[in-house]
């Protein structure tokens, strides 16, 4: 009978747990977060309830839409490339070659690598003053003189986003292989009895049996995207001229630098309902995907 009672007890106490730590360590925060984007308050300085006026004022800020502008050019030029590379190099590590278990480590290494001592590489390297990619192109004759990757918008712009395809296709690779191997060699077989070529197979065989991966895969990655800080910050804080500025970068610059902590903080709420939309939209995928399987 106490064996019962405790087994009914059990999930309560997970339930409760559960819930108080959402309340304590994720709602409280939030919710404090929107009364002081509310307010005129600054670090080191109290503020007094002001109303929408943080988030009109940025909906007028040009630097505000700019930072929004590349945040979703950031995000989708990275996931669809961090996608396409992913699916090729799954595609040529699912493929019977040799020390192909050294190479599955080699295509996983960018992504385990601390981000600060690989972008700070990164830095290095496309500096205009002795940065390799310059010298490298300068001994190839593709150009005559050092190209500014990180000081000229366009140039910058396009570095992060290599950078963030550069950390981020393994993820896609090894997950994206995780799938493949997951497909049952019978329904190649089954194909090729049935005469579909190489292309038919994986048309109608590989791209349904790595789906599921791939859908999940992408939205987990475009959450994190969406979020990214490390990089921009490290590679150009910004700049040049606040053009690679994303919403986590700016809300930084506007809390810590500008000392105004009710804008920064309306920055950094304006990502919450895209954040909202792609967990429901991850959650509903997981919860389907489940009640399918049982």
């Amino acid at each position: 009978m106490g064996r019962n009672r405790g087994d009914q007890n059990f999930p309560l106490t997970i339930l409760w747990i559960g819930l108080l730590y959402l309340f304590f360590i994720q709602g409280y925060p939030f919710f404090w977060s929107i009364f002081i984007s509310l307010t005129d308050q600054g670090i080191g300085r109290p503020g007094k309830f002001i109303g929408m006026d943080n988030f009109i004022y940025l909906f007028s800020d040009r630097t505000f839409w700019s930072a929004i502008y590349f945040t979703f050019i950031y995000v989708f030029a990275a996931i669809l490339l961090k996608l396409l590379l992913g699916f090729i190099m799954a595609l040529m590590l699912h493929q019977p070659l040799k020390g192909r278990g050294f190479f599955r480590a080699l295509l996983f290494l960018p992504w385990a690598l601390p981000t600060l001592t690989s972008v700070l590489a990164w830095r290095w390297m496309l500096g205009d003053v002795g940065g390799i990619v310059n010298y490298l192109l300068m001994g190839l004759k593709v150009v005559t003189r050092p190209v500014a990757w990180l000081g000229e918008p366009l140039f910058a712009r396009l570095s992060v986003v290599c950078v963030n395809i550069w950390r981020g296709t393994p993820f896609f690779g090894i997950s994206i292989l995780a799938g493949l191997q997951s497909i049952s060699p019978e329904l190649y077989e089954v194909a090729k009895i049935d005469g579909a070529n190489a292309y038919k197979r994986f048309i109608h065989v590989t791209i349904p049996g790595v789906r599921p991966v791939v859908l999940l895969v992408t939205l987990i990655s475009t959450i994190w995207t969406f979020g990214d800080f490390a990089i921009i910050w490290l590679m150009t804080r910004g700049g040049p001229a606040n053009t690679t500025h994303v919403f986590s970068t700016l809300s930084y610059v506007v809390t810590f630098q500008n000392l105004d902590m009710g804008k920064g903080i309306a920055i950094a709420l304006t990502i919450v309902p895209i954040s909202l939309l792609l967990m429901k939209a991850t959650m509903k995928y997981i919860f389907q995907r489940e009640e399918s399987t049982q």
